[in-house]
């Protein structure tokens, strides 16, 4: 048990021993700050806006985070996709429609050839995409067909 202890204790001093201290100053660069200018000219306002392609295949539904009406037949559909952009666009949007309610299905898949096995990078975006009901949304609820 001693020598367990005492190994211990020797680690622990050679950790010590072996981390240093900086002192403010004693670099041998001096620190420097950049003050960048704003930007001017138009901002890119609001969401990614995406339009379906045809050419996407392996079409999975992917539930949407929001859906608002929009200008007369409208209706504005928001959806978050993540990894990469290719393995994850938006291939169609179905819709269903009844006198009481709205079914919309995004439907994200990948484009022809994309290598998409395997892990994706944590990234995420979100996009909004516009679909034409046959009437105007009214008081009808609207409905994620991939819930």
């Amino acid at each position: 048990m001693r020598r367990i202890h005492a190994g211990a204790a020797l680690g622990l001093l050679l950790l010590l021993a072996c981390c240093g201290t900086a002192q403010p100053g004693s670099g041998n660069g001096a620190v420097t700050s950049t003050s960048l200018p704003m930007p001017t000219g138009d901002f890119p306002t609001g969401l990614n806006h995406a339009t379906p392609d045809p050419t996407v295949v392996e079409l999975r539904p992917t539930r949407f985070d929001r859906a608002t009406a929009g200008d007369g037949d409208n209706l504005v559909v928001q959806y978050t996709a993540g990894g990469r952009a290719e393995c994850a666009k938006l291939g169609r949007v179905d819709v269903a429609e009844t006198d009481d309610a709205v079914t919309v299905t995004v439907r994200l898949g990948q484009a022809p050839g994309a290598k998409c096995g395997g892990e994706q990078p944590m990234i995420a975006a979100t996009f909004e995409t516009t679909v034409t009901l046959k009437a105007p949304l009214g008081a009808r609820q609207v409905r994620d067909g991939a819930s």
